[in-house]
C-alpha cells in the first residue's frame, strides 16, 4: 500500500519514515522544491535523533517529490503541514485549508487523515467523503519523535462515527503498529490534540 505525506515538517517527516518503516512505500511530499531538495541529498533539515538515519535505511520505500501527481497511487493521504500561528497564539489554518482544496480537485476518492494541529470542528467542516476523512492524534515529543511516531503507545482517530468500524485501507495501515487504536468522533479527537499540547 501507497501512503502519501503532504508537507515535509517534523511532523511529516517523523510519520513518513516511520510508514516506511513498516513496509509501506512513502510519497514524500512539498510544495518547498529546495526543501525536496535537501532532503533527496541527504541533508539533516531537522534535529531529530534517528530519523536520517532510518531515512537512508529505508529508503527504497521513499519518495521525495514536488511533484502533485504521485499521490495518484495513494490509498492513503496524511496533511502533516506545519501550523502557523501569530503572536497572539491564533493558528492561521488557510494554508491547510488550500492543501485540502487542492486535494479535492483531483484525489477526492482518497483516504484523507489530518495530522494537522486543528480547532475543533474544522474537520467535519471539510468538504470530502465522510467515510474516508479522519484525524489522527499526534503525540510526537522532540528528541523522541521518530521513537513515538514507529511506536506509539495507542492511536486515537477521529471518524465520522466512532461505532462504525475503520475502512479497510485505514484498518490495514493502522494495524502495522501494533498499539490500541482508540476512535472517536472528530471533535473530540482535535480537543484530545488541543488537550495533551495543554498539560505538556
Amino acid at each position: 500500500m501507497i501512503i502519501g505525506f503532504y508537507g515535509m515538517s517534523h511532523l511529516g517527516i517523523n510519520y513518513m519514515t516511520a510508514s516506511a518503516a513498516k513496509g509501506f512505500k512513502s510519497i514524500a511530499y512539498d510544495e518547498n522544491k529546495k526543501l525536496i531538495d535537501d532532503l533527496v541529498s541527504g541533508k539533516k533539515i531537522i534535529n531529530e535523533p534517528n530519523v536520517f538515519k532510518n531515512i537512508k535505511k529505508y529508503k527504497k520505500n521513499i519518495v521525495f517529490t514536488n511533484n502533485f501527481k504521485n499521490f495518484e497511487k495513494c490509498k492513503i493521504i496524511f496533511i502533516s503541514s506545519d501550523v502557523s500561528t501569530n503572536s497572539k497564539g491564533k493558528s492561521d489554518l488557510k494554508p491547510i485549508n488550500k492543501n485540502i482544496i487542492k486535494l479535492k480537485k483531483k484525489f477526492s476518492n482518497k483516504n484523507l487523515i489530518i495530522m494537522s494541529q486543528v480547532n475543533p470542528g474544522f474537520t467535519e467542516k471539510i468538504n470530502w467523503n465522510k467515510d474516508k476523512l479522519f484525524h489522527q492524534v499526534e503525540t510526537l515529543i522532540f528528541g523522541k519523535a521518530y521513537y513515538r511516531a514507529l511506536k506509539p503507545e495507542r492511536i486515537i482517530i477521529g471518524a465520522k462515527n466512532e461505532n462504525k468500524k475503520l475502512n479497510k485501507d485505514i484498518k490495514n495501515y493502522y494495524d502495522k503498529f501494533k498499539c490500541p487504536i482508540i476512535v472517536t468522533n472528530y471533535k473530540t479527537s482535535e480537543l484530545i490534540k488541543i488537550s495533551i499540547n495543554l498539560f505538556l
